[in-house]
């Protein structure tokens, strides 16, 4: 491991979680874990095999189209980090994939665009 790793790993493990400051979080509608970034964004991810997917919606929990979804997820699985881009995919989604499949807890920092406004949300969700 590098000291990039190294230093990503350590600063991803003591990431504290988001708060939620305009209310409960929504339900995973894709099976994957929901978090807010700045009370802005409802982010979703879920990680299954080799494929890394966001869902994103406003504050109000209005979809964000796919069209305006763009970015990056730094991912660490098994110790090891890699950057996977994310494209737009189906109605507010964007996704990318892992150069393996992953297992266990994976620990990703996305760093997103939702309509042209920068998105940063940090997640620990178990791979399927």
């Amino acid at each position: 491991m590098n000291i990039r790793d190294a230093l990503l790993t350590t600063a991803l493990l003591f990431a504290s979680p988001a708060a939620f400051a305009h209310g409960d979080a929504p339900a995973p509608a894709h099976g994957g874990v929901v978090a807010e970034e700045n009370g802005e964004h409802w982010v979703e991810l879920a990680v299954a095999g080799d494929q890394v997917t966001a869902w994103v919606s406003d504050a109000n929990n209005k979809p964000v189209p796919a069209a305006q979804l763009g970015g990056k997820a730094t991912v660490l699985v098994g110790g090891k980090s890699q950057v996977v881009a994310l494209s737009p995919a189906d109605a507010n989604s964007v996704t990318g994939k892992l150069s393996a499949p992953a297992t266990g807890q994976v620990t990703a920092v996305l760093a997103l665009t939702a309509g042209g406004k920068p998105v940063q949300v940090k997640f620990v969700v178990p791979a399927k």
